[in-house]
C-alpha cells in the first residue's frame, strides 16, 4: 500500500491571490481587533497571576493596550510599562514582514539580532518579572495599577 505524505508547499504563499488575501486580511484583522478592544476591552485575564498571585511581565498589557486605544499614554504606561516601550519596535517587525509578504520588497532596515542580544533582552525580561513583584516603593510602581 502506498503511504500518502502530506507536506506544505510553500509556493502557495508566493501567488497573487495568497498576497492580495493577506495584504487586506491582516489590516481587516487588525481594525476588527482594535474596534473590539476600543468597545470591549481585553478578554483575556493572566492565568499565571490567578494562579500564584505573581504578576507576570505581560500582566497588564490588555489594559495598557485598551488604554492605548483610548490614547491614554500614561494610564497605560502605569499598567505594563515594558510592554508599552517594547509595543513600538514589534509594530515596527511586524509592518516589516508584512511589506515583505504583500510586495516582496524588503524597504524597511532591521538590524541583526545576534545570541547575545537574545540573551541581554531575556535578561531584561527575566529582570523586570522579578523586580515587578518587590513591594517596595520605587519597584512597586512597576506592578499593575
Amino acid at each position: 500500500m502506498k503511504e500518502h505524505r502530506y507536506r506544505l508547499d510553500l509556493n502557495v504563499f508566493n501567488t497573487m491571490l495568497f498576497r492580495c488575501f493577506f495584504g487586506l486580511g491582516v489590516p481587516m484583522a487588525a481594525i476588527g481587533g482594535a474596534i473590539f478592544l476600543y468597545r470591549y476591552g481585553s478578554p483575556f485575564h493572566c492565568m499565571f497571576y490567578r494562579v500564584t498571585g505573581l504578576y507576570c511581565p505581560g500582566c497588564g498589557a490588555g489594559r495598557a493596550l485598551y488604554a492605548l486605544v483610548h490614547g491614554e499614554i500614561l494610564r497605560a504606561l502605569g499598567y505594563n510599562l515594558m510592554f508599552c516601550t517594547v509595543l513600538p519596535f514589534i509594530a515596527y517587525y511586524f509592518l516589516k514582514r508584512y511589506i515583505q509578504i504583500v510586495f516582496h520588497r524588503d524597504l524597511l532596515p532591521l538590524p541583526a539580532i545576534t545570541l547575545g542580544m537574545y540573551h541581554k533582552v531575556m535578561f531584561v525580561i527575566l529582570a523586570y518579572w522579578v523586580l515587578r513583584n518587590i513591594s517596595c516603593y520605587p519597584l512597586s510602581l512597576l506592578a499593575p495599577v
